[in-house]
C-alpha cells in the first residue's frame, strides 16, 4: 500500500515514485519527504470556520498567559505554530512557539530571537504582522497574525493561475518583500508555501525563520538553508557572504515562474540534482503566457545577480506596467544571448 509523503512545502504524494524519480523527493520542488509540515503548512494558518486539531498526540499543549489555545496548525523543524485566543484583545492569533521549549540550546534561542525581530521589523499590508514576542516560564513565543485563505502552494495544487492575476498576486508580494529589504531584512526561503491570503485574497508573505538580518546571520559559510527549487545559485553554492536582497528576486522570479506554469523552474529527481539544476542550466522558457510575463520571471532568475532586476520593487513596478499594459523595463536576450543558453541547455 503506498504511503503518503510531505514536503517542507506542504506538496504530498504517495510513496510511488514518479517516472524517473524517487518516492522521498518532492515531484513538483525537489525538496526531500518531510514528516512534518512547514509552519505555513499546505492550507496556511487555517481557517477559523474549521474545527481545531488535536493539540497533539497527548492531547497537552504549553501554558501562555494571556492566550488560549485551541489547537495545533503546523511544525517545522524549530516551532509549533498554535491557534489561539488573545484575551486582552478579544482577537485570534497563530502562536508560534520552540519546538524545544525550556530545554532548547542557545542556538536555537538565538534563532528564534531573531526571526521574531525580523518579521516584527516589517510592518506592510503584504507582510504577517508580529503582534507579540515573549517568554513564559523558559519558554519563547511568537503571537502573529493569523491568515485564514490557505497558502499559495494550495492554489497552484490545482494547476497555473491565469497571467493577469499571477501578475497581481506576484506584484504584491514582491512590494512586501521590498519593505523587508527596507528594513534590511532579507527573507530567503521565499516559496508559494510560505504566502499566504486573507479572506479578501490578498497574499501576504509568512514565515520568516531562515531570515538574514543586516550583515549579521546565524548561518556559517558553506551552509545550505532554504528549499531547493526556490534558491538562488548563491544560495544553492552555500556562498552567504553574496546572499542578499537579490537573492529574494529570484525567488521571486520563481515564484512567478510556477505560478505561469504550474511547476517550479528547476526540478531535479533529489535535491542535489535540483541544486546542479539551479546553478549550472537555464530554466525552460514559459510557454503559453504572455511574452512580458516569461520575460519578467527570467530576468529574476539570472544566474548572476547583478543581470536580475535592481531590486524587489523593480519586479513589482515591471508586474504593475504588465497589468496596466504599457511597456516593461526588461527586455528579452538577443538571438546571441539565446542561442548560447540553447547551447548550454544541451
Amino acid at each position: 500500500m503506498a504511503n503518503p509523503r510531505t514536503c517542507r512545502c506542504g506538496h504530498t504524494w504517495t510513496a510511488d515514485p514518479p517516472a524517473g524519480g524517487t518516492a522521498d523527493v518532492c515531484p513538483r520542488c525537489g525538496a526531500s519527504a518531510d514528516a512534518t509540515l512547514s509552519l505555513a503548512g499546505r492550507s496556511g494558518l487555517i481557517d477559523e470556520t474549521v474545527p481545531a486539531a488535536p493539540v497533539d498526540a497527548a492531547g497537552t499543549a504549553p501554558e501562555v498567559p494571556g492566550y488560549t489555545i485551541l489547537g495545533e496548525l503546523g511544525r517545522g523543524g524549530m516551532g509549533v505554530v498554535y491557534r489561539a485566543h488573545q484575551a486582552s484583545l478579544n482577537r485570534m492569533v497563530a502562536l508560534k512557539v520552540l519546538l524545544a521549549g525550556a530545554h532548547a540550546g542557545e542556538r536555537d534561542l538565538a534563532r528564534f530571537r531573531a526571526e521574531a525581530e525580523a518579521a516584527a521589523a516589517v510592518q506592510h499590508p503584504n507582510v504577517v504582522s508580529v503582534y507579540a514576542v515573549g517568554r513564559h516560564a523558559g519558554l519563547p513565543f511568537l503571537a502573529q497574525e493569523l491568515v485564514p485563505g490557505g497558502s499559495l502552494a494550495a492554489r497552484l495544487e490545482e494547476g497555473p493561475l491565469d497571467p493577469v492575476e499571477a501578475a497581481r498576486l506576484v506584484e504584491a508580494i514582491a512590494r512586501g518583500v521590498q519593505a523587508a529589504h527596507d528594513r534590511g531584512v532579507v527573507h530567503r526561503d521565499l516559496k508559494p508555501a510560505n504566502v499566504l491570503f486573507t479572506a479578501d485574497g490578498e497574499p501576504k508573505v509568512a514565515d520568516f525563520g531562515l531570515a538574514k538580518v543586516g550583515d549579521a546571520g546565524l548561518t556559517a559559510s558553506g551552509a545550505v538553508m532554504g528549499t531547493p527549487a526556490y534558491m538562488a545559485p548563491e544560495q544553492a553554492r552555500g556562498d552567504m557572504r553574496h546572499v542578499g536582497p537579490a537573492t529574494d528576486v529570484w525567488a521571486l522570479g520563481a515564484v512567478l515562474y510556477e505560478c505561469l506554469t504550474g511547476r517550479p523552474p528547476f526540478r531535479g529527481n533529489s535535491a542535489p540534482e535540483t541544486f546542479r539544476l539551479v546553478c549550472e542550466a537555464d530554466p525552460d522558457p514559459p510557454l503559453g503566457v504572455p511574452k512580458d510575463l516569461a520575460t519578467i520571471a527570467l530576468k529574476c532568475l539570472e544566474k548572476d545577480p547583478a543581470k536580475r532586476y535592481s531590486s524587489a520593487a523593480a519586479v513589482a513596478a515591471d508586474l504593475a506596467r504588465f497589468r496596466s499594459g504599457e511597456p516593461i523595463s526588461a527586455r528579452r536576450p538577443g538571438p546571441a544571448a539565446r542561442a548560447g543558453r540553447w547551447v548550454r541547455r544541451r
